[in-house]
């Protein structure tokens, strides 16, 4: 998250999966801590190459991050005693379940090449495909380094070898490794804000106002009567200089409807898919049918997408955030509905435990002044 003066914090915070929605999503009810602030300081550059400054940067990352949790492996491997609900004491192993993050931390975290799938071994130029490729493991990420290492003897040769099986060359040896009952690829969630509306609406949109020309579909928004529950743009939406996600959901109620009657109707039945898959994936909850409106909506989308190639508007659909979507279904079914790790929720906490810390601190050496201020 970014202050002001260009200063920024990389906070990292820590709930527990078995609270009720009711209490997580307050922050009054204290459900998520604050564990750790990262490093932002930058790296001296002198005498290193681009390549050498990211992996030292994803080094640093994992590096933090296996002192931070390393109690945590501790305590799942021999156990923690823990007062239940009943007032029993009993032995509790907790395990990493989840990682909620956006698509730059995931391929941070997960040792995944940008551009390619975290979650699964579906390759870059093979991301428009509607099936899911066999999933990502942690034994089969350890062992393309380990055979990396064994047939290499220098950092630029490990790192092409790990790059030519869409893993990063840049760590050895994650933050993970060695958690017990924990897949981190498995532990890679949806994340309705930046996967959804900041990134597959975002690119509708765009595409949108391309074949409809943005005048049009500026005029056609403007001229919408004002009705309860719908936010009305009289400028129309091509001079907003950055729309946030408040708007971005504002945009998605009336987008439809603007394009009836001036874009092919592929182009219309593609937008229903997109935008009815967002609308099913938000749901408080879901059954066997509900996930199968889910299948039926991005199954409409990728019938249409190809209208987009035909007119010239788009190359193809290798992009990772369309591909995402095709593992949203199975992560419902392992985790819950996507209200219980959608980043949103966890982006509102920055203001109690960064922003006002950050505004009671002298700005210069600011860390500990805001952790003493949060203590």
């Amino acid at each position: 998250m970014q202050f002001s003066r260009n200063k920024s914090a990389y906070p990292v915070y820590l709930t527990l999966g078995n609270l009720p929605r009711a209490i997580q999503h307050k922050p009054s009810e204290h459900a998520c801590i604050l564990i750790v602030y990262l490093s932002v300081d930058k790296i001296r550059r002198e005498k290193l190459t681009k390549q050498d400054q990211r992996a030292r940067y994803q080094r640093v990352f994992h590096e933090s991050m296996r002192r931070i949790l390393d109690p945590l492996k501790r305590a799942g491997e021999h156990g923690v005693e823990m007062v239940g609900g009943d007032g029993a004491m009993q032995n509790v192993h907790p395990i990493l379940a989840s990682y909620v993050a956006d698509y730059p931390e995931q391929c941070l975290v997960a040792c995944a090449k940008y551009g390619t799938c975290p979650k699964c071994q579906c390759p870059a130029n093979k991301l428009q495909d509607p099936n899911v490729a066999d999933p990502r493991s942690p034994q089969w990420t350890d062992d393309i380094c380990k055979v990396a290492s064994a047939s290499t003897n220098t950092s630029p040769k490990f790192y092409a070898k790990c790059m030519s099986h869409d893993v990063s060359g840049f760590v050895h040896k994650p933050f993970w490794h060695g958690f017990p009952h924990t897949n981190i690829h498995d532990s890679i969630t949806p994340d309705v804000l930046h996967q959804l509306y900041q990134g597959v609406f975002k690119h509708l949109v765009s595409w949108c106002q391309i074949s409809m020309k943005k005048e049009e579909l500026d005029a056609r928004i403007c001229t919408l009567p004002p009705s309860f529950g719908i936010q009305h743009f009289k400028n129309g939406i091509s001079g907003l200089s950055q729309v946030s996600g408040t708007e971005s959901k504002a945009i998605a109620k009336i987008l439809l409807g603007c394009l009836v009657g001036k874009v092919p109707s592929g182009v219309v039945r593609a937008a229903r898919g997109i935008l009815n898959f967002i609308y099913l994936a938000q749901y408080t909850a879901h059954d066997e049918h509900t996930l199968k409106y889910m299948k039926d909506a991005l199954k409409l989308f990728h019938e249409n997408r190809q209208t987009f190639v035909s007119l010239g508007i788009q190359d193809d659909f290798n992009v990772p955030k369309f591909h995402s979507l095709l593992h949203y279904i199975t992560s419902i079914e392992q985790f819950g509905t996507t209200d219980n790790y959608n980043m949103e929720m966890f982006e509102r906490l920055h203001i109690d435990f960064a922003k006002k810390g950050w505004r009671a601190s002298n700005s210069r050496n600011k860390f500990p002044q805001m952790i003493c201020w949060l203590e």
